[in-house]
């Protein structure tokens, strides 16, 4: 069984973002399991990139890039790489299967779709690439032999666009249990300069329109008047990134920080050190920063987006708000207020135990035997 993944990173350099961090993983587990992988990705000067298991094949040569730059480059190489007919293609968004749509027919294709891609291209970009965008979806649709998608909001979504399809598999994202876990609060705390009084709440995501950090800082006169000491703070990087911090100081948000993005290995450690995430995106799949969180002990609220609902089980995992603020501070303030700190970890940290990425890992190559005729 010969695997080729298709996504625009480099193994070397690990980055923040739920698809990222999926993809990684994947690698990760396929090397444990001894097969090995072909990553048509990124190199970007940091390191090998290939090792033992995994092979890389630079598509893009810098340590800067677009998707779209990726997406071009990919298009022009796809018809001069030395891929078997035979070998199994998975790449993680619809743009970067369409070369292999075009000129590898034969080979047996896997599309994992990370929530409702339409939406976000219909947010964020011009009419042209909104057209452009469904075309490309629509004639790679016809070319997958399988389609994953990470919940039922969205396995819903692609079967009435797309009725005549096959059924989408549903196969949520898992986390690294081994990463993700309860640590010592109160020396995190003191690294990331914390104090023990502070009521912290944190966003953690790209600074950018759908995942709705805009959202958050409308909620923050609300959350002080209700909890004074409470204190924000928003890692992540994105193309709103200079707007929000203007908007924070115009409406003098003076307990709002921006940390900026932090290498994934931190990621645990401020999990460990916060009273509650906020997730205020617009749309989402099965978001993986959620499970995260619940792994290092820390509750949610979450607008109602993708499985979210699913994944918080009752009050002391998390709450479920909607997109207005004076509701979404009042749930944050709950959290913050609650004095069970200790069962809410607890409980916290049992929901999260079912999310481990093997059990993820185990059934994509169930997957690939079934696709490849593999026992």
């Amino acid at each position: 069984m010969e695997l080729f993944m298709v996504e625009d990173m480099d193994p070397s350099v690990p980055k923040m973002g739920g698809i990222a961090a999926y993809s990684r993983q994947l690698l990760e587990y396929l090397a444990n399991a001894g097969i090995k992988t072909t990553l048509l990705g990124v190199h970007q000067g940091n390191g090998a990139g290939s090792n033992e298991m995994t092979t890389l094949i630079p598509i893009v040569r810098k340590p800067k890039y677009t998707g779209y730059e990726y997406l071009l480059k990919l298009m022009i190489k796809t018809p001069f790489l030395n891929i078997p007919p035979s070998a199994i293609i998975h790449a993680q968004h619809p743009g970067y299967m369409l070369p292999f749509s075009l000129f590898r027919r034969k080979n047996p294709k896997i599309l994992t779709i990370h929530g409702q891609v339409l939406d976000k291209i219909r947010l964020k970009r011009n009419k042209a690439v909104r057209f452009i965008y469904e075309k490309v979806e629509a004639f790679v649709f016809k070319h997958i032999d399988v389609l994953i998608v990470v919940d039922d909001v969205t396995r819903e979504f692609y079967q009435r666009r797309y009725p005549r399809m096959a059924n989408p598999r549903v196969l949520p994202t898992g986390i690294d249990l081994d990463k993700f876990k309860c640590l010592d609060r109160n020396v995190l705390r003191l690294k990331y300069g914390l104090k023990p009084e502070d009521k912290v709440v944190a966003y953690v995501g790209r600074l950018e329109r759908e995942k709705g950090p805009d959202f958050l800082l409308d909620c923050c006169t609300s959350l002080a008047r209700l909890v004074p000491e409470a204190l924000i703070i928003l890692i992540g990087d994105g193309r709103d990134r200079e707007y929000l911090e203007n908007k924070a100081s115009r409406l003098d948000l003076d307990r709002v920080f921006f940390w900026g993005p932090k290498e994934p290995d931190a990621i645990p450690e401020i999990m460990n050190c916060i009273d509650v995430l906020a997730l205020c995106s617009v749309y989402e799949g099965s978001p993986t920063v959620v499970k995260e969180a619940l792994a290092c002990g820390t509750p949610v609220v979450s607008t109602d987006v993708g499985d979210v609902r699913q994944i918080l089980q009752n009050e002391h995992t998390g709450r479920i708000a909607p997109r207005d603020k004076e509701v979404f501070a009042n749930e944050l303030a709950g959290v913050l207020l609650d004095d069970n700190r200790e069962r809410a970890r607890k409980e916290c940290a049992a929901a999260a135990a079912d999310f481990g990425f093997n059990r993820v890992g185990a059934r994509i190559v169930d997957l690939y035997r079934e696709i490849s005729g593999v026992n």
